[in-house]
């Protein structure tokens, strides 16, 4: 009678030579460019801009599911664990020639739809912070394991979690609309979410024993390998401090609309719309819009903008009455 394999044993991922061959052929098929890969990666640009352009996060996430700019962050992964140059250098190109043609696509359907305006999913991914980061990590650890393990279902979670083609059909958008600050900040979500992937499947594949056939091999990719981890490290920081810049903000937003509608109670009918924050000259500048039944005087609003400014230090705040 056979013992009980142990608890450990049961986590043990580590297959033999045959299951990483296997692997292997699985991943550097889904890095190849190929007419599907081309045309699936066009029409998951067109669902994500009709999606970011009515605001239905629906459509969004069906394009997230048919995207394949997927397949070459893993080949680019697993080059890296096993020092597999041709599999790195094809995926790379892979992955370049992939997101040339979803942001050239997606700057047409920006050109096309100028009379559109810009709704919040496309601006919701123009500030990415240090969770999404995290997010994309756990995503390319997760989808690293599909391919090692007998569960390819996973992959359809991982696509929606771990975002690509949305953020540079964004950035496609934002580009054609003359707008090159949110542009960027799509594109930075985009490159958080890659490199995130690729360390996270990079790290399975290592653990699960795709190395380098030769001790000797390993300095191929130590420059490669080398600038993923300090582009993620980057990308930590300098997302860790968008991040609390954001919070910073969102409290002093907060802080500002409990003053604001404080003030307002005492003026009939009047009540608070929108409150707008934006950096000048280093300094906080707030827009606010009041919206009233009877014309808001000047005295009325240097009132509001006194009491908002002397209870808030440093921000200047310009009201507007509708």
């Amino acid at each position: 009678m056979n013992p009980k394999p142990s608890l450990l044993r049961r986590f043990e991922f580590r297959g033999n030579e045959s299951q990483r061959a296997a692997t292997r052929d699985a991943v550097t098929s889904g890095a190849a460019i190929t007419g599907s890969y081309l045309a699936m990666n066009a029409a998951a640009t067109l669902l994500a801009g009709f999606g970011l352009l009515q605001n239905s996060p629906a459509v969004i996430i069906g394009a997230m599911l048919i995207a394949m700019l997927f397949g070459p962050i893993v080949g680019i992964a697993l080059g890296l664990a096993e020092a597999n140059m041709p599999l790195l250098g094809r995926s790379v190109v892979s992955e370049v020639v992939g997101v040339i043609w979803v942001l050239i696509l997606g700057y047409i359907l920006g050109t096309a739809s100028r009379s559109l305006s810009i709704g919040s999913e496309i601006l919701s991914r123009t500030s990415p912070t240090v969770l999404d980061l995290l997010i994309g990590l756990v995503g390319g650890l997760a989808g690293g394991f599909t391919y090692i393990s007998a569960l390819p279902s996973v992959i359809v979670g991982v696509a929606i979690a771990t975002a690509l083609v949305p953020p540079l059909t964004s950035c496609g958008i934002l580009l054609a609309r003359h707008v090159p600050g949110l542009a960027t900040g799509a594109f930075v979500l985009f490159l958080t979410n890659f490199t995130a992937i690729a360390v996270g499947a990079m790290t399975v594949f290592w653990l699960v024993g795709h190395r380098p056939p030769a001790a000797g091999e390993r300095h191929k990719v130590l420059v490669p390998r080398l600038i993923s981890l300090v582009l993620f490290v980057i990308l930590g920081f300098h997302l860790t401090v968008t991040l609390r810049r954001s919070v910073t903000q969102a409290t002093l937003e907060s802080d500002i609309r409990k003053t604001l509608s404080h003030e307002l109670a005492r003026i009939p009918g009047a009540r608070l719309d929108t409150v707008t924050l934006a950096p000048q000259q280093g300094k906080p500048v707030v827009w606010v819009v009041v919206r009233t039944p009877q014309p808001i005087t000047p005295e009325q609003v240097a009132h509001l903008n006194t009491r908002s400014a002397a209870q808030h230090k440093a921000t200047s705040v310009y009201t507007s009455g509708l």
